[in-house]
């Protein structure tokens, strides 16, 4: 059986309790592997070896910018060459679809690394010389020992989001991902190794948020924390945090407003729609869970919705053909399933789903009908609160300005999406719902490059393009004076004693 270890100051250990945990593929609740369970002073360990690499003199400071972008590029090259292997022990890990994993996760954890890469001559500052005899200077340097806390959905490429860009700007790097997909975060951090990153310039600690999260918030020579995922562990993060003053990129939970009017291309709104909210069985941080559409249109729209969901292929996550698989773990198929009991007992009806599949070869596994609740209100827990699972809840509105309020009914405000024909109405509700990125006419879909920053509860960052790469620096004005002088505020000439 495969085991799995931690990477600190260059070396693959164990943790220093010598416990392990168990990683479970959730399509059949095997054990797939076993992975080093750490602890608060292994952190610590890793911590101090990513100090030491930050110091002025280390092999990592010494790397110009194009040395360290080699090595990123290097980096993503390993991961494309490792593509079919990385997606099999995420797919098998995880749980999500073996070509979701293949050809999306793997290749935005590439991307990440390229992408800054490519921006490493970008950290540019500004010169002034309006004094005259004195010329003053922006810089921008790197924070120094940043903490990188990744969730168990889109590990790969939400790792390499939080790595790539403090590299990029010359930070030293402690990764904790999630205790259920840690396989692939280490296959990276091995692609890293072999690219040529110095020792304690990339460190990997294993073990569970409580402990080891923890650990990090706490230890005061962290200057950055990188998280991804609830926001009650966000808040947690950063109360723990409160030892030190330190800097964070947080992207929290969300419960995205999907909004379609009567003019809109029900055949793509619809197809879109499936594609929001039940891609990797709805474990999607900008998830469409939330359909807002115009009552002259519900009756299609929910039949068009039955019929899509009916041919929904249901099935094991390394089968290519399968477009849909099992929650993460056992732990979250239940959590969805109380939801899915709540919404119920809140007056909500089950259009669509609602309960566990266990016939045949899903008996074992963590699997979860796409369930779709109507006659909903806003309210209802089921349609405030983050549910992170295959459930869509509908409402209906009347007009522009109801579909605005009912889209910014909630605490969160990481996306959302509208789709009609009116493009001036398109406009004018992405301008109106409050979040942080806003689709029309599509969803989950962009050209890269631009930075987004999350509303609301849903997080504080800027994550993306040069404005997100800048983040993990901090400015430094230095002030030069041409010719030495003194001041003579003081009357310190004492030429005439």
């Amino acid at each position: 059986m495969e085991h799995v270890n931690m990477y600190i100051d260059g070396q693959w250990i164990g943790s220093v309790s010598g416990k392990t945990t168990s990683i479970i593929n959730p399509a059949n609740g095997c054990i797939v592997a076993e992975a080093a369970c750490g602890t608060a002073s292994d952190v610590h360990h890793a911590v101090a070896a990513a100090q030491r690499a930050f110091a002025p003199d280390s092999a990592w400071r010494r790397l110009t910018a194009d040395e360290r972008a080699e090595l990123m590029d290097k980096t993503a090259d390993l991961i494309e060459a490792h593509a079919d292997e990385l997606a099999t022990a995420e797919t098998n890990s995880m749980g999500r679809v073996w070509k979701e994993t293949r050809y999306d996760d793997v290749y935005a954890a590439s991307g990440a690394f390229r992408e800054c890469a490519s921006m490493v001559h970008e950290l540019q500052g500004a010169t002034s010389a309006d004094n005259p005899g004195m010329i003053s200077m922006t810089i921008r340097e790197p924070l120094g020992v940043c903490a990188v806390i990744s969730p168990w959905n889109y590990s790969m490429g939400t790792t390499a989001a939080g790595m790539a860009p403090a590299l990029a700007a010359g930070n030293t790097v402690v990764v904790k991902p999630s205790s259920l997909t840690p396989i692939t975060t280490a296959m990276m951090i091995g692609f890293m190794e072999e690219a040529g990153f110095p020792a304690g310039s990339v460190n990997l600690v294993l073990g569970p948020g409580d402990e080891v999260g923890t650990a990090l918030a706490e230890d005061t020579d962290v200057a950055k924390i990188t998280f991804t995922g609830g926001t009650a562990t966000g808040l947690d993060i950063v109360g723990h945090s409160s030892t030190s003053v330190k800097r964070f990129s947080m992207e929290l939970g969300g419960k995205s407003p999907f909004i379609i009017f009567d003019d809109a291309d029900l055949d793509v709104a619809v197809d879109r729609l499936m594609f929001g909210v039940f891609l990797s069985q709805g474990q999607v941080c900008v998830a469409g869970t939330r359909l807002l559409v115009q009552r002259g249109v519900y009756g299609r729209v929910m039949d068009m919705l039955q019929e899509r969901i009916a041919h929904i292929r249901i099935g094991m996550p390394m089968d290519e053909q399968t477009e849909y698989g099992p929650m993460v773990s056992k732990r979250q198929m239940e959590r969805v399933l109380n939801y899915i009991r709540i919404g119920r007992e809140e007056g909500a009806r089950v259009l669509v789903g609602g309960h566990r599949i266990t016939e045949g070869a899903f008996k074992d596994g963590y699997f979860i009908e796409p369930t779709v609740f109507v006659d909903c209100r806003e309210d209802m827990r089921i349609v405030r609160e983050e549910i992170f699972g295959p459930v869509l809840t509908v409402q209906t509105f009347a007009d522009e300005t109801e579909a605005i309020r009912l889209a910014n009914a909630t605490r969160y405000g990481l996306a959302g999406g509208v789709f009609t024909s009116d493009m001036g109405r398109a406009l004018r509700v992405c301008r109106g719902v409050d979040s942080g990125i806003m689709w029309a006419n599509t969803y989950m879909d962009d050209t890269g490059g631009l930075p987004v920053s999350p509303h609301r509860q849903s997080g504080v960052t800027v994550d993306g393009g040069l404005d997100g790469l800048k983040e993990y620096t901090v400015l430094k004005q230095i002030n030069l004076k041409l010719t030495p002088e003194k001041t003579g505020w003081f009357g310190n000439d004492l030429s005439d004693d």
